[in-house]
């Protein structure tokens, strides 16, 4: 069963291997290749994050989810909880990234559906935002799939909204 979980402080070993086989991602703060002993550290940021804390100057609150797998972290995601002008520009409401070893098998079909369905539960009623680079045709196909509209696409950046 898929299932979204909120990361916490308790997070363990098996959310951090699966970090290790997402390439560097820039929603992930250099969470690729980090040492375990640095993980406790980057987690709790991220717990911090969704509740405004330590927040650079111009960043908003961003709460990080994991995609469940019978209880198997197999992907994540960062919800931001609105729009500034440089997430309008590039990253969206939503980010989110599928571990390396579980691509091509729906996995990030179905965290983005409960990641819309996540931001409505959060009182989002705003349209939502994905942006996705031009040559990530996973990324493109998995937007459709879930009723995203392309709206513009530049040579760095394709823009899918969703009511």
């Amino acid at each position: 069963m898929l299932y979204l979980q909120k990361a916490a402080v308790t997070d363990g070993w098996n959310v951090y291997e699966m970090l290790q086989r997402i390439p560097d991602t820039p929603f992930l703060d250099a969470s690729y290749q980090m040492t375990w002993e640095d993980f406790p550290n980057w987690v709790a940021h991220r717990v911090e994050m969704a509740d405004g804390v330590g927040l650079p100057e111009g960043w908003v609150p961003s709460t990080t989810f994991w995609l469940m797998d019978d209880g198997i972290p197999v992907a994540l995601s960062c919800l931001r909880c609105r729009l500034t002008d440089a997430l309008r520009k590039g990253g969206g409401h939503i980010g989110y990234a599928v571990d390396g070893t579980k691509r091509g098998r729906g996995y990030g079909k179905a965290l983005l559906g409960l990641m819309i369905q996540e931001a409505r539960r959060m009182g989002i009623t705003e349209e939502l935002l994905v942006t996705v680079h031009p040559d990530n045709t996973a990324s493109r196909k998995v937007a459709e799939a879930n009723g995203g509209e392309l709206r513009r696409e530049t040579p760095d950046r394709v823009y899918y909204w969703f009511a």
